[in-house]
């Protein structure tokens, strides 16, 4: 989306606390916001989020929130979370803070030609998730071809090593045709709507490839819970 709202994320989200969403969006500016809502849509069409103790799903404004407290700092989680903060008290012992170690790709490059002697694990489901808008697109029999270039992600766990400066990658995406008919009106009417793509992920000769197993878009799927809700609420 290009310019995110409280509007926006209130409707996107089905999130009625419009002054917490507001108070985030102030707080975090427009950028952040858009990347943890991106990065909730993911989560969403992932299965979601349980809550703490495990007994639910959080909802998608519950997910929203709590990627925001994870990434915001300290001082940030004040203003936003104040009924949050730790009870005034006697405070525990004070230990010498260690000097955390960050990862570097040498280091990196080591392992991993370390590892190759060790037989790897097993990854019982892969998948990769693309939210955007498409490039020209190309049809060809019952498929249709596009590319969507990635975008750099925002700041990352601490330990790991810096994302390298260079170009992030461009997918060629691969969508059955009936799948994108199910959505190409919706790009076509609405320039903000964006694209859920997740699939299988390979490289072919030089080029990365996304084979789509589903697709659809944030305004399906907006229509799509709105839709529940109100079947939900008729007598």
């Amino acid at each position: 989306m290009d310019t995110v709202t409280v509007d926006t994320l209130a409707a996107t989200l089905q999130e009625p606390k419009r002054p917490l969403l507001a108070t985030v969006l102030r707080v975090l500016g427009q950028e952040r916001c858009a990347t943890i809502l991106a990065d909730t849509l993911t989560c969403e069409a992932s299965g979601g989020m349980l809550t703490k103790d495990g007994t639910r799903r959080r909802t998608p404004g519950g997910v929203f929130f709590q990627l925001v407290r994870e990434r915001v700092t300290p001082q940030e989680r004040r203003r936003l979370f104040p009924w949050t903060a730790a009870p005034s008290g006697p405070k525990p012992p004070q230990h010498p803070p260690q000097t955390p170690t960050t990862l570097t790709w040498d280091e990196a490059r080591t392992l991993m030609q370390t590892l190759t002697t060790e037989p790897p694990g097993e990854a019982r489901t892969m998948k990769l998730t693309l939210i955007g808008r498409p490039g020209k697109v190309e049809t060809r029999g019952q498929a249709v071809v596009f590319r969507m270039q990635g975008k750099a992600p925002g700041a990352l766990p601490r330990g790991l090593p810096p994302v390298p400066t260079q170009t992030p990658m461009t997918w060629n995406v691969m969508v059955a045709l009936r799948q994108w008919n199910r959505v190409k009106e919706s790009l076509t009417a609405n320039e903000d709507d964006q694209l859920i793509i997740e699939g299988y992920p390979l490289v072919q000769g030089s080029q990365p490839v996304l084979l789509a197993q589903s697709c659809t878009s944030v305004a399906l799927q907006r229509a799509r819970k709105q839709g529940g809700q109100q079947g939900t609420e008729t007598p």
